[in-house]
């Protein structure tokens, strides 16, 4: 679905586009346009999802000085803090920022998309669910510049700026066995996405080169559109069933809150009992007591360089087709939550 300008709303209804220039700056009666005209052009205005707003700018520059940021959920901690910090920079160049959350859902992903297209937004910056491919290509074939952040498509080339999810992993995975953990619980979703494969792969291959033993028993995934009591029930009875558990690594940080709650409804002390590290901080792992080990994403830089470079895409002082990426290391964070284990 290509962008909606005013030249198309013209062209439907067989009027001129400086009539419908007209009608959006409010000047119908002063120009002479007729109150049956003037509502047709609003109505298609309206139905089109057009918006008028920024329709002089377009017609003068081509540029509606709007940006698109699409992520998972605008109300985690990492997503809401990577888009403040995206709009505190988008506004330092003059561009305001439309935020949508898709909740993980490949149809919601689209429809914005595609609404933000008719909004006329000068380029997106997307965090890609996992059928996402053909929209993203669809951009890319319309030059319409974007930069996807926090996880890759696979065998797609974009330009991208994500996290390594690997080595975050791994390093979090090899903190707990320095520290004499053997038998480690990996808690994560069911997903096909690069970065939640990666955690599993980091987390798996620690566990190996350390020279320990992996079954089914050090895994469990939940639902990503689960409730949270559901969640928190299906962790309980996962602890329950592998008692020999002495270390949890929980893939995403709310996964973690939810973890520690189910630890509670058990009955099992962090970090007597169990210790427990997560993916990705939270203001609650660095208050509660103990504290949360993390492997922490450094989200002020994350942000700030997916913004550059849609703004150099922007400006054409980078091909949209360079296909360049940054790959930004995680920082281990070690708190009260997993101590060397007592012999």
């Amino acid at each position: 679905m290509k962008k909606v300008s005013m030249k198309d709303i013209a062209k439907e209804l067989n009027t001129s586009i400086t009539t419908v220039s007209f009608v959006i700056n409010g000047k119908s009666a002063a120009m002479g346009i007729s109150p049956a005209t003037e509502k047709k052009v609003r109505d298609l205005i309206k139905k089109r999802e057009f918006n008028p707003n920024s329709a002089a700018r377009m017609l003068r520059t081509g540029k509606s000085k709007t940006l698109g940021l699409i992520v998972e959920d605008i109300g985690n901690f990492f997503f809401g803090n990577i888009a403040k910090i995206i709009e505190i920079e988008a506004n330092k160049n003059g561009y305001n920022v439309f935020f949508s959350s898709t909740e993980n859902n490949d149809e919601t992903a689209k429809r914005l998309i595609n609404k933000m297209r008719n909004s006329s937004v000068d380029g997106y910056i997307i965090t890609a669910t996992q059928g996402l491919k053909d929209e993203v290509m669809k951009l890319g074939k319309e030059n319409i510049p974007f930069v996807l952040i926090d996880r890759l498509i696979p065998d797609l080339e974009t330009n991208y700026v994500i996290l390594d999810n690997y080595q975050g992993s791994y390093n979090l995975t090899n903190h707990l066995i320095e520290r004499g953990y053997k038998n480690i619980g990996f808690i994560s979703i069911y997903s096909e996405m690069t970065m939640m494969t990666e955690r599993e792969k980091g987390f798996s291959n620690a566990m190996l080169d350390g020279g320990l033993q992996l079954s089914e028993k050090n895994f469990l995934k939940v639902q990503f559109a689960a409730s949270g009591a559901s969640t928190i029930n299906h962790i309980a009875e996962f602890l329950s069933n592998n008692t020999e558990l002495d270390a949890l690594f929980f893939a995403t940080n709310y996964l973690g809150v939810m973890g520690i709650e189910a630890l509670q409804k058990v009955n099992l002390n962090i970090p007597n009992d169990i210790a427990v590290v997560s993916f990705d901080d939270n203001d609650l792992f660095r208050l509660l007591t103990p504290s949360i080990t993390v492997a922490s994403q450094p989200i002020h830089e994350m942000a700030t360089k997916s913004i550059e470079m849609l703004l150099r895409i922007i400006k054409k002082e980078q091909r949209l087709t360079e296909n360049r990426g940054e790959v930004i290391k995680p920082e281990i964070i070690v708190r009260e939550s997993s101590p060397f284990k007592k012999a």
